[in-house]
């Protein structure tokens, strides 16, 4: 939510319940406290950043986004029900991403009407500061989503690498080779 409120963007954040609510507008409120401490952001920035992002709990409040960015636990089931429910709720051309990191796009998208609008967006940690993301197509990822989200991204000031979906996509695939060497 905070790379797009910081880029301009309106922003919905929905949370399962208003415990999850408070919980991330106080991430965000220290987060952002932490770039006006160190002179990165005027309290005014601040202020308008968090005013950007509305916090709800019903995500039929996503029936006005563009593009909605699923970033929940790495749990395939949780994901899968999310994509569906998304399909009564956006519009037939808003884009649809999910941040996972190793799940399978393919199999997250099959949950949806229709799966050629899904794709992965995977920011790094942290990712007001990290400028690499993982652009994850499937074979069914229609050319004008992908084309959108790196337009996307790259209003974000995001450095997006577009990659197939296999699995650990290309960062985690890089991480678990030097891994298995330092092992052995």
């Amino acid at each position: 939510a905070e790379v797009f409120a910081r880029s301009g963007f309106d922003v919905i954040g929905v949370e399962v319940d208003d415990a999850g609510v408070e919980r991330g507008r106080g991430h965000l409120e220290h987060s952002t406290g932490r770039a006006v401490a160190r002179g990165k952001m005027s309290e005014e920035e601040q202020a308008e950043l968090l005013g950007r992002i509305t916090f709800t709990t019903t995500m039929e409040d996503l029936k006005v986004a563009d593009l909605v960015v699923e970033a929940v636990v790495e749990s395939l089931e949780v994901k899968k029900e999310i994509f569906r429910r998304l399909d009564d709720i956006v519009r037939d051309d808003t884009l649809l991403a999910t941040n996972t990191s190793s799940l399978s796009v393919t199999e997250i998208s099959t949950a949806n009407a229709k799966p050629g609008r899904v794709i992965g967006v995977h920011f790094f940690n942290p990712a007001p500061v990290q400028n690499l993301v993982e652009v994850v197509r499937t074979v069914v990822t229609e050319p004008q989503v992908l084309a959108d989200v790196q337009a996307v991204l790259a209003r974000l000031g995001k450095a997006p690498v577009v990659c197939g979906d296999k699995a650990g996509f290309i960062a985690n695939t890089l991480l678990f080779g030097y891994l298995n060497h330092a092992v052995s």
